[in-house]
């Protein structure tokens, strides 16, 4: 009987950061990328963006309407609105994910080892 590896989770997870950070959008690759690392813990970026990233690095359900608000009135379009929230919460979840496969990845060699 043939066992399936499973999906390679660490291409997916590259395969969704490039799309979302480097692929087309109304929003240029640069300010999605500053809006994921600052989300991620990263350094600041240009206002009202960086409060907004930086809120749903934190504490996503702590957004407010202004934050929203001040981006939209930035962007000019919620589909730029909408690029700059699914960057940072890209950037916010993958910082997480790499953390927990850190995690899972000194777990198995420890065990490994003894």
């Amino acid at each position: 009987m043939k066992v399936s590896a499973g999906p390679d989770h660490r291409a997916l997870a590259e395969t969704l950061r490039q799309r979302v950070l480097e692929g087309p959008g109304e929003t240029s690759p640069g300010l999605r990328q500053a809006s994921a690392k600052r989300a991620a813990g990263g350094p600041a970026t240009e206002a009202p963006f960086d409060e907004l990233a930086r809120q749903i690095g934190e504490a996503a359900h702590r957004v407010t309407d202004a934050q929203i608000s001040g981006v939209l009135t930035a962007t000019g379009s919620e589909r730029a609105t909408f690029e700059i929230i699914a960057a940072a919460a890209l950037g916010a979840g993958l910082l997480r994910w790499e953390q927990a496969m850190k995690a899972l990845d000194e777990a198995t060699n420890a065990s490994a080892r003894n």
